[in-house]
C-alpha cells in the first residue's frame, strides 16, 4: 500500500500542465496543510531543544528579518570559483524529488524563467562550498536559535529586466530560511533583493563581492531588483531548516525542490519505545491520497499560514481596544440614563414620565447612534 501511494504521487506530481486533474491540486494543497502543522511542531521542538542547550542571545535575524555578512578574502575567491564551475541550464519546473516540497504553479514557472538563469551545482560546488558554510555554522545557530541542516540549494543569476517579480512572501513553513552568497555582490548597478523589514522598512541590499545574506523569506516580504542595465547577479542559495543537530551537508533535490514535506522523514532520530516516524508519514500518505475524507479545491496554492508572530499594534488589536472603550462610555451613558429617569420619576410621577418619554424617545435613539459613529471614527 505505502509503495504504491507513493509511486502514484510522485506520477501525479511529475505531469505536464495539460494532463493535470482536478483532484491533483486537492492532493497538493492537503500535503501543504498536513506539512505545515507538522513543521510547526518539529521547529518549535527544535527551538526549544537548542534553547535549553544554549544561553539565550540576542538575535539580529528574529529582530529584522534579514542580516549580512563578509567572506574573508580567500573565500571570495573560492566562491568566484565555485560559480563559475558551474553550467548554465533551462529551468525545468519538474526537476524535482519526490516528497519534497515545490512550486506547482506555471505562471511563477513562467517569471521564474524570466528572471533568472540557472545552473547545475558541480562537483567542484559540492567539494568546496562547505569551506565556505562550515565557519557560519555557529552564527547561524545563534541568529536562528535552532541547529540546522542544508535543506536544498541552487544557484541562479538575475537576469537583466525591466520588471521584476513583485513584493511577496514565500509561503513555506515559517522556520525554513534563505542564505544567499553573492560572489560579485549585490547593489542596483548589477541587480540586488530588495526586503522589507519587520519594521515595516524597505531595504535595498548594498554588499560588496563575497557577501553573504541570511532572510525570513516567509516572514519577511521581499522581491528581486534588476533594471534592463543591469549585467546579472550570480547568487548561491543555500535552503536552511531547523533541526535537534547540526549538518552542513549539502543537499540538492532538484531545481525546484526546496525541503522535505515532512520534517520526520529523513530524520536520523528515533524515539524509544515511543513515536514510529514511519508510521505517521504512511497514515499522512493514505490521507493525501483521498483514502480518508479530505478537503478539496480548485487551484495549486499554499494555503495560509499559521504564525505565532504578532504585532501587537495590529489592527484587530486596535479595534479591539476601540471597541472595549465604546462598551464603557456605553455603559456610562445608560448608567446616566437610569440616573436620570428615577429622578424624574421621583419628581413628577409615573404617568407623566411616560408620556415625556413618548415624545423624547427618537431623540434618545438618535443620540446614542450618533455616539456610537463617533466612537468609532
Amino acid at each position: 500500500m505505502k509503495k504504491n501511494l507513493k509511486e502514484y504521487l510522485n506520477y501525479i506530481e511529475h505531469l505536464e500542465y495539460d494532463k493535470r486533474l482536478p483532484i491533483h491540486a486537492s492532493l497538493f494543497e492537503n500535503k501543504a496543510m498536513l506539512s505545515k502543522f507538522i513543521w510547526d511542531v518539529h521547529s518549535h521542538n527544535a527551538k526549544k531543544f537548542y534553547k535549553l542547550q544554549n544561553k539565550k542571545y540576542n538575535s539580529e535575524l528574529e529582530n529584522l528579518g534579514f542580516i549580512t555578512g563578509k567572506l574573508k578574502k580567500n573565500d571570495t575567491a573560492l566562491l568566484k570559483n565555485i560559480y563559475s564551475s558551474c553550467k548554465k541550464k533551462k529551468l525545468d519546473p519538474f526537476d524535482f524529488d519526490f516528497n519534497h516540497v515545490y512550486e506547482p504553479r506555471k505562471n511563477l514557472h513562467d517569471d521564474m524563467v524570466r528572471i533568472n538563469n540557472y545552473f547545475y551545482p558541480s562537483d567542484f560546488f559540492f567539494e568546496n562550498m562547505p569551506k565556505i558554510l562550515n565557519p557560519l555554522k555557529s552564527r547561524i545557530e545563534k541568529e536562528n536559535q535552532y541547529y540546522w541542516k542544508v535543506a536544498s540549494c541552487r544557484i541562479f543569476e538575475v537576469k537583466p529586466v525591466n520588471k521584476a517579480q513583485g513584493f511577496h512572501k514565500d509561503g513555506q513553513s515559517l522556520a525554513i530560511k534563505k542564505l544567499f552568497f553573492f560572489p560579485e555582490g549585490a547593489n542596483k548597478k548589477i541587480g540586488s533583493t530588495i526586503i522589507i523589514d519587520k519594521m515595516g522598512n524597505e531595504n535595498l541590499i548594498e554588499l560588496e563581492p563575497g557577501s553573504w545574506m541570511l532572510f525570513e523569506n516567509s516572514l519577511c516580504e521581499h522581491q528581486a531588483y534588476s533594471s534592463d542595465d543591469c549585467c546579472g547577479r550570480p547568487t548561491i542559495e543555500i535552503d536552511i531548516m531547523p533541526d535537534f543537530y547540526t549538518d552542513t551537508k549539502l543537499q540538492y533535490h532538484g531545481v525546484n525542490g526546496w525541503y522535505p514535506w515532512f520534517p520526520i522523514e529523513e530524520s536520523s532520530l528515533e524515539i524509544k519505545g515511543g513515536l514510529d516516524y514511519s508510521e505517521i508519514l504512511e497514515r499522512n500518505i493514505k490521507r493525501i491520497s483521498g483514502l480518508c475524507s479530505i478537503n478539496t479545491t480548485d487551484n495549486y496554492r499554499f494555503p495560509c499560514e499559521f504564525s505565532d508572530y504578532y504585532d501587537q499594534n495590529y489592527d484587530v488589536f486596535k479595534k479591539r481596544a476601540e471597541e472595549e472603550k465604546i462598551d464603557v462610555e456605553e455603559e456610562k451613558i445608560d448608567i446616566d440614563v437610569k440616573t436620570e429617569i428615577n429622578n424624574f420619576i421621583n419628581r413628577n410621577g409615573l404617568i407623566r414620565f411616560l408620556s415625556s418619554l413618548i415624545s423624547i424617545l427618537p431623540l434618545i435613539i438618535l443620540k446614542k447612534i450618533i455616539r456610537k459613529i463617533i466612537w468609532k471614527k
